[in-house]
C-alpha cells in the first residue's frame, strides 16, 4: 500500500467516525431497548467503512498493476459494514414487477448496491425494534428487506429515489380502511408523514413513513405477516423514534447523492 493509499484509508476512517456523532439522548425506555444495539451497530459501521477502504485500495491496486489509484466513484461512502448479513432469497410472484433488480447490472454497480443494501440493513435494524427481528436484505432488489422474529416474517419496504416534483399524497386518515396518518418533525426542515393501514383485510396493518430528503423522497414501510395473520409489530412513534435516533439518515443522504433507484410516477406510501 502506498503513501497515498494509507492516506486515504486514514481520512475515510476519520469521516466514518465522526459522521456517526454521539449517541441520541433517548428516552429511558428506548436506552434500554437499544442501547447495547445500537453501540454495536456504530462499532460495526466503523470497522465496515475500514474494511470496505482497504479492500477496495488493495483490490484496485491488484487490477492497476501496484499503482492503488482508485477511480473517483464516490462509492466508498456506502461501505458495508460488518459482520456480513447473508441476503435473503425470496422468488418474486408470478407477474410482480420488481424495481431496483440486482440481476442483469455491471459488476461493479451490483457491487455498489449490495455493499448500499448491507449498510441499510444494519441501519435499519438498528431504528426498528427487536420485535421486528435481526434485518437482512432480500436478494433480488436493493428495495427490499426482510425482518424474522418469533416464526413470524415481515418484508420492510426502503426507497430513496430522485423526486419527480409531484405533491406528496394528503395525509389524512381513512377509516374505511383502517388507515390513520398522523405528520411530525422528523428532523430540522424535514416533515415526516407516518401512516398505520389494513393491507388486503382489517386483520393485519402496516406501518410507514414517507418524507422527502434533499432531492429524493423517501420510503420505510414494515409489512405485516398475512400468514400468520400477524400485523407489523411496530407502531408509528417507534418508528419516527428509531429513524431519528438511528444511523439511517446517514444511508439515506447516501442515496441522495447516489442514486441507488430510478425515478418514477408515483411512490406508495408518500
Amino acid at each position: 500500500m502506498t503513501d497515498q493509499d494509507a492516506l486515504l484509508v486514514k481520512d475515510v476512517m476519520k469521516r466514518a467516525a465522526d459522521g456517526l456523532g454521539p449517541l441520541p439522548d433517548l428516552v429511558p425506555e428506548a436506552v434500554a431497548r437499544g442501547g447495547r444495539r445500537r453501540a454495536r451497530t456504530r462499532l460495526a459501521l466503523t470497522a465496515g467503512a475500514f474494511g470496505a477502504v482497504a479492500l477496495g485500495v488493495l483490490g484496485v491496486a491488484a487490477l492497476s498493476g501496484g499503482s492503488g489509484r482508485a477511480p473517483a466513484s464516490g462509492t466508498g461512502v456506502a461501505a458495508a459494514p460488518a459482520p456480513y448479513r447473508t441476503p435473503v432469497h425470496v422468488r418474486p410472484s408470478p407477474g410482480e414487477k420488481v424495481e431496483g433488480r440486482l440481476t442483469g447490472l455491471p459488476a461493479g454497480e451490483r457491487q455498489r448496491l449490495e455493499g448500499f443494501q448491507q449498510r441499510a440493513a444494519v441501519a435499519l435494524d438498528e431504528a426498528l425494534p427487536d420485535t421486528v427481528g435481526t434485518v437482512r436484505p432480500v436478494d433480488s432488489t436493493v428495495a427490499r428487506y426482510q425482518g424474522e422474529a418469533d416464526g413470524n416474517v415481515f418484508t420492510v419496504t426502503f426507497t430513496v429515489r430522485p423526486a419527480d416534483g409531484r405533491a406528496a399524497e394528503d395525509c389524512r386518515d381513512v377509516p374505511a380502511k383502517r388507515m390513520t396518518c398522523v405528520k411530525a418533525e422528523l428532523t430540522e426542515g424535514v416533515e415526516a408523514r407516518l401512516r398505520r393501514a389494513a393491507v388486503n383485510s382489517l386483520a393485519t396493518e402496516s406501518t410507514s413513513i414517507a418524507f422527502e430528503f434533499g432531492n429524493s423522497t423517501v420510503l420505510i414501510n414494515v409489512s405485516p405477516d398475512e400468514g400468520k395473520g400477524v400485523s407489523a409489530p411496530v407502531t408509528v412513534e417507534q418508528l419516527l423514534d428509531g429513524v431519528r435516533g438511528s444511523g439511517l439518515l446517514d444511508v439515506v443522504r447516501y442515496a441522495d447523492e447516489h442514486p441507488v433507484l430510478q425515478k418514477q410516477v408515483s411512490v406508495q406510501g408518500g
